[in-house]
């Protein structure tokens, strides 16, 4: 691939052409991402996403967004507001030649900043503030980005583009995708296999730092919420219309019961409807394990629920392949849930299907174990540098297996300060306080670790979503607890799936061999963990 940072001859120019006229695209889509962001920097590229939004009758946000650059771009007062005025005029008033479309409360939002800013005149102009703008316009990117951008980047008239470049020039719009990590990220569709169960015994099992934002830990350390830093895109398959890209989010709950009794509440279906907070779970098909099975797989179907949207939102479904797996090394039971396609559930005009997959971990803790902050972590792994320079900083464990119980006593949280700087509530969390637990003699911590496709905006609204998800599924769980501590933990009569799948994992691979050691650790942790840290390099070098 040397040749193309040489001059090129003018007798070889044509054969350069033709041999690359016939660039292999599949290939090139098979090795390479384009992030939406380098669009902008090649204007050939860049005028050709505006052609194709152009025949798709919406150009208006791509013109729109580049104005706003413009704007930002400007120094002079004066030129400034005249650009603003124009903006305004062109794109967000109502009825405006090429209004785009936006929430009326960012259209409100904008008129109110322009009438306040009428008010602001100094002798020559209107002084307009900067960020008079940023709202619309990053919901504008974001569309683009989330919605025409894949859109495009799929569509024939982009591949016919691409036809007549070569790696140079594709190299300035897309990013290769690093392939080693393809071979740990869950793939969407298919029965569940190790490398699924891997990867989210990887996440769920991390607790660091560089991998996980803290959303919120409750006040009596007993259940906690966290958001990737990093989205993952979780279809290698190129001509899926929709590349699935998306955080994952890991919950945590310690609940006053053996892990036993917590895998038992969670195998009766309508517990378990109840924590996960679905409409209704069937199990439609088995698959037991043979040779191309190496876990037993239950079909179900589950609905969800829109609650408060009923009226506007068809109601969602998904087909899930479910198994359950016991980690003898973690003393961990696993639940692992999984889109897949069933001919037994036909696609109904009437729901949308949506994704999903998702983990779930039990392990036994310490009763007076409890979830600690991640800037009690930060302050921990500085001072335990100081006193022991080899250790690394970043990865500290809270609750892992063994240490748990040596390390319990130092768990204890000052929530003297804390308590006011939460970043995203304010609300009274004293109803989540000590006494749900009673005179428990085990705890268990419960590790839910899920892929959500949320397409909300803004990241505010994403933690408020999920601190509420949370803090509910939690008061859930522990009612489901107290519940069967009445009955003794009864064993279900249906568990779609959750208890099949388990006996069969006991009977094939534990039965015969008490002593087998099966754990999902990654052959090589660091490997996995430093794909899930470092940024993604936005230019390929070749």
């Amino acid at each position: 691939m040397h040749h193309h940072h040489q001059p090129h001859h003018h007798g070889h120019h044509g054969h350069h052409r033709r041999n690359h006229s016939n660039i292999d695209i599949e290939q090139i889509y098979q090795l390479y991402d384009f992030p939406f962001e380098a669009i902008f920097d090649v204007s050939e590229a860049k005028e050709e996403f505006r052609q194709y939004l152009k025949k798709e009758h919406n150009e208006e946000p791509f013109l729109f967004y580049e104005d706003v650059e413009e704007y930002k771009r400007l120094k002079f007062e004066e030129n400034k507001a005249k650009k603003a005025i124009a903006i305004f005029k062109n794109y967000i008033l109502p009825y405006s030649p090429h209004e785009i479309n936006i929430s009326s409360q960012f259209r409100q939002n904008a008129v109110k900043a322009f009438e306040q800013s009428g008010q602001l005149q100094n002798e020559k102009a209107v002084l307009i503030q900067d960020n008079i703008f940023d709202e619309i316009q990053s919901s504008i990117f974001y569309n683009l980005k989330n919605d025409n951008y894949p859109r495009f980047t799929t569509s024939q008239q982009f591949k016919n583009f691409l036809k007549h470049k070569d790696i140079s020039f594709i190299s300035m719009i897309a990013t290769k995708k690093n392939n080693k990590y393809m071979d740990f990220i869950p793939k969407f569709d298919g029965p569940i296999c190790d490398r699924d169960i891997q990867f989210f015994s990887f996440m769920s099992f991390n607790d660091d730092l560089d991998v996980w934002d803290e959303v919120k830990v409750g006040d009596d350390g007993r259940r906690a919420c966290y958001l990737s830093k990093k989205e993952f895109c979780l279809n290698d398959q190129l001509e899926c219309e929709e590349k699935m890209t998306g955080k994952l989010m890991k919950q945590i709950f310690i609940v006053p019961c053996k892990k036993e009794e917590a895998f038992n509440v969670f195998a009766h279906t309508h517990l378990r409807k109840e924590i996960l907070d679905v409409e209704s779970i069937n199990q439609v098909d088995f698959n037991p394990i043979s040779p191309n099975n190496k876990y037993a797989q239950s079909i179900l179907h589950i609905q969800m629920q829109m609650k408060g949207f009923s009226w506007i939102m068809k109601p969602r479904e998904t087909v899930a392949a479910l198994t359950t797996i016991y980690d003898t090394k973690r003393q961990t039971y696993g639940v692992m849930l999984k889109s897949t396609e069933s001919l037994l559930v036909p696609n109904r005009k009437s729901h949308i299907r949506f994704k999903i997959l998702s983990s779930t971990f039990m392990q036994d803790c310490p009763l007076n174990a409890q979830i600690t902050k991640q800037k009690e972590l930060k302050r921990k792994s500085i001072s335990s540098l100081k006193n022991n320079p080899s250790s690394s900083s970043s990865s500290i464990s809270s609750l892992d297996g063994q240490n748990a119980a040596s390390s319990s006593g130092s768990f204890s949280n000052n929530y003297g300060d804390s308590r006011r700087q939460s970043s995203v509530t304010e609300e009274d969390d004293s109803s989540e306080s000590s006494e749900s637990f009673g005179s428990a003699e085990h705890a268990c911590k419960v590790t839910v670790v899920s892929f959500v496709e949320l397409k909300v905006q803004s990241a505010f609204v994403i933690k408020k979503i999920l601190n509420s998800k949370n803090k509910h599924g939690y008061a859930r769980f522990l009612a489901a607890v107290k519940d069967s501590k009445v009955r003794a933990f009864p064993r279900p009569k249906f568990s779609e799936g959750l208890m099949e799948t388990f006996e069969s994992f006991k009977d094939h691979y534990l039965a015969n061999n008490p002593e087998a050691e099966m754990t999902w650790e990654l052959i090589n942790d660091d490997e996995l963990h430093d794909m899930v840290t470092t940024p993604e390099k936005n230019k390929t070098v070749f």
